[in-house]
């Protein structure tokens, strides 16, 4: 692909928005509006019974596409006619396809059964079907959204979807086509953008890019000042510090200059071009001889901030996904740069620890590009305490040290559709459910604050391809500043109004990109909307699903069993310190009170309902762990042998491709390991006594992962298929168990 000169490009873009405008409604491109009514249509079916729909759906896309290639020049030649066609040649190439084409179809068939019921194990499950069909749709006009020439309808969808990401995680942003300049957002809030990656990584690489450039930013416009011509006359030009006051940039020690408030750095391009009269591309062309994207940060340290010794960091808690050190590494900061916080006994990150690496940049001066909240980790369920995060930021911000906050909610992103009102009267915003409605969500009250937090964020990584139920390849990120943008583009960093925009293909990390991803997006979010009838729904009885899977594992341990089961996170009676009849209290009333109770009934009785939420992690993984007892009753004190039980476990509810068919495994789930360096102490202990291990102290800690996403886990056509889980667990872990207890090698093919 060409590059395509800015002027050129918005040129494009403005004919192409006009004239969308004027299409039929039907063929105009927009995301308002209501959605589907019933969750059963949104699926294929354990078995397929909704493929008639489907099969009649991706039929009139072929169709569509063939109609659309016969109207164009219609009496242009074609490279086949029905004499080729009954060639020997012709029929031997197709038949040879359709002999391979039914060999892969075969194949595919040992792929893992992820549309089942048993499959409790990896955050995947069935796909909607909006997004196989807006998918395949678009697949055919293969689409590339690098540029909007080369995808002029999937172009706009995604940018139709970055708004609509936005408004769901509450950001404000301006409606396709309107310009900010012109029409000003209610409050004068600041316009945010998003956009579609390929994958959660891709997000957070880019948003960890986009925090570097931004902590440097302001040293590269400082060297400017001091060397350009064209700022001869800009030397008494002010910024806001960290803690809200004025100063002169150019006089500006190195330290100040690296913490200067994060909107403000945004508006440096803005404010010189109203207050000097230089045109923003060359203010953009000679800031950007002196940026970190020209010159590396490196030199940037070397050359324009003597005084500081300390590379760049970020920080981010133990829990983190691997995506994180590896952009470090990718980005030329390195690995070690990305801070690993210890988390607390709920696997959330420990503020203490968090305040004593803060203070530890400010008295070795170590600029500090961003701290990641995760919303939603991806083995233990946890939602960091954004809103703590946030207000520990301020209390910073005091003291002289800025940096911006990222939310890593990948996994955990659409769950804030079940706080989103259906009432879309609003272009720019989602509004948040009353606080009656609040009251009746699964989620505990802790999680909906974070929700609630997590517009103040300055960028957030959300994944349609995770709890969107889109098919791969589909991340996104948000900013909640639309400027942020273009320090990961070669412009510079001027607001977004809304208006004319080029393209989305010029941002971020990738070049060439799908529009059928764009495309599956598009159609998932026009029928099931981001708010509490659509996503908000669907994510409402995965959540309801995962506290009731978590109920009844926690329910075996008074079952008379000869194992036990131990959750991440214990039953509140346990996390209160109450004694052994309060927690036996506590499990008979779990059992008799929720296990056993449908949602509707959970609602109408307040009491369960309450300790219903506060049941398990954060969102709807469940993280748990097995034990045995010992012939006198106590439990098995050996962490190796622990280790044994839950690895054999895993990899009996596992699938073993090509070496037994997938179809014969009888619940899928998948396993990590805790571990002290990760982890910290406080979480390694907790886990240990509550095992009963005494052994092998610093040896890592194997559980086993069960994530939900399956909304009718619970409430199938014969009732709840919990119980059948139970009974299989029950069943299979006991031999398991049996045979580890007695050093049998043999319970690997029980």
């Amino acid at each position: 692909m060409h590059e395509i000169s800015k002027h050129h490009a918005e040129q494009f873009a403005r004919n192409l928005l006009h004239a969308h405008r004027n299409l039929p409604k039907e063929k105009q491109i927009g995301l308002a509006g209501s959605g589907a009514e019933t969750l059963e249509a949104l699926f294929l079916g354990t078995h397929g019974g909704n493929a008639k729909y489907l099969h009649e759906m991706l039929d009139r896309a072929l169709k569509g596409n063939v109609e659309f290639r016969k109207n164009y020049y219609p009496d242009d030649p074609d490279y086949v006619d029905a004499a080729i066609q009954s060639s020997p040649e012709f029929e031997s190439t197709m038949q040879m396809m359709m002999d391979e084409y039914d060999k892969l179809v075969s194949q595919l068939q040992e792929s893992g059964t992820f549309f089942s019921m048993r499959s409790i194990g990896h955050m995947l499950w069935d796909t909607a079907l909006p997004g196989i069909l807006g998918y395949f749709a678009a697949l055919l006009y293969n689409q590339n959204n690098v540029a909007a020439e080369a995808s002029p309808v999937t172009t706009l969808m995604e940018m139709y979807v970055g708004n609509d990401l936005c408004k769901m995680l509450g950001y404000s942003v301006q409606p396709i086509g309107q310009n900010t300049a012109e029409v000003p957002l209610p409050g004068n809030l600041i316009t945010g953008w998003g956009h579609i990656t390929c994958d959660g990584s891709v997000a957070n690489l880019e948003g960890l890019w986009m925090a570097r450039n931004l902590k440097f930013y302001p040293v590269s416009v400082r060297a400017a000042i001091h060397k350009e011509a064209v700022f001869q006359n800009i030397d008494d030009f002010q910024v806001k510090l960290a803690n809200g006051s004025m100063a002169t940039l150019a006089n500006l020690d190195d330290w100040t200059t690296l913490n200067l408030a994060i909107d403000d750095v945004l508006d440096i391009p803005n404010r010189i071009n109203k207050q000097y009269g230089i045109d923003i591309d060359t203010i953009n062309a000679a800031i950007s001889k002196y940026s970190a994207q020209k010159i590396g940060y490196h030199q940037i340290l070397q050359k324009y901030l003597p005084s500081i010794s300390e590379s760049p960091v970020s920080i981010c808690s133990g829990t983190r996904h691997y995506s994180w050190p590896k952009g470090a590494a990718i980005l030329g900061i390195g690995a070690d740069n990305m801070w690993s916080l210890p988390v607390d006994l709920n696997a959330r990150m420990d503020l203490s620890q968090l305040r004593k690496s803060l203070d530890l940049c400010l008295e070795k001066k170590i600029p500090l590009m961003n701290v990641v909240a995760i919303i939603g980790t991806t083995e233990e369920s946890a939602v960091d305490p954004l809103a703590d995060i946030l207000k520990i930021r301020d209390e910073y911000r005091e003291k002289g040290l800025e940096f911006a906050i990222h939310c890593d909610a990948a996994w955990g992103g659409y769950f804030i559709t079940m706080m989103n009102s259906s009432d879309e009267c609003s272009p720019h915003s989602f509004k948040h459910i009353d606080e009656a409605g609040m009251a009746k969500l699964p989620m505990s009250d802790y999680v909906i604050q974070q929700y609630k937090a997590i517009r103040h964020a300055d960028s957030i990584t959300v994944d349609p391809h995770k709890s969107g139920y889109v098919p791969y390849p589909a991340g996104g990120l948000c900013y909640r500043n639309s400027a942020m943008r273009n320090l990961v583009s070669f412009t510079a960093p001027v607001v977004y109004h809304g208006g004319v925009d080029p393209t989305v293909g010029v941002y971020g990390v990738e070049g060439s990109k799908p529009g059928a991803a764009a495309a599956a997006v598009y159609l998932c979010h026009k029928v099931i909307r981001p708010n509490m009838d659509g996503y908000g729904k669907l994510t409402s009885e995965c959540y309801f699903n995962a506290k009731r899977l978590y109920a009844a594992l926690v329910c075996l341990n008074i079952a008379d069993l000869p194992f036990f089961v131990v959750p991440l996170i214990p039953i509140p009676a346990i996390r209160q310190g109450l004694g052994p009849a309060e927690v036996q209290t506590q499990y008979e009333f779990i059992r008799d009170r929720i296990v056993n109770k449908t949602n509707e009934q959970l609602l109408a009785d307040p009491e369960a309902f309450e300790l219903f939420k506060l049941l398990g992690g954060d969102q709807t993984i469940v993280t748990y762990l097995y034990n045995y007892y010992m012939d006198d009753g106590t439990p098995n004190n050996n962490m190796l042998k622990v280790n044994e039980l839950n690895d054999k476990i895993y990899r009996k509810f596992s699938y073993k491709p090509y070496e037994d068919n997938t179809q014969n495994t009888e619940i899928v789930v998948t396993s990590s390991a805790f571990s002290r360096e990760a982890d910290g102490d406080l979480l390694i202990d907790n886990l240990r006594q509550r095992l009963g291990v005494v052994t092998d102290n610093d040896a890592s800690i194997s559980f086993i992962i069960s994530t939900i996403m399956n909304p009718w886990l619970s409430k199938t056509v014969n009732g709840s298929f919990i119980p059948q889980l139970m009974s299989i667990i029950t069943k299979n872990i006991t031999a398991i168990a049996a045979a580890v207890k007695a050093g049998s090698n043999e319970s690997g093919t029980i």
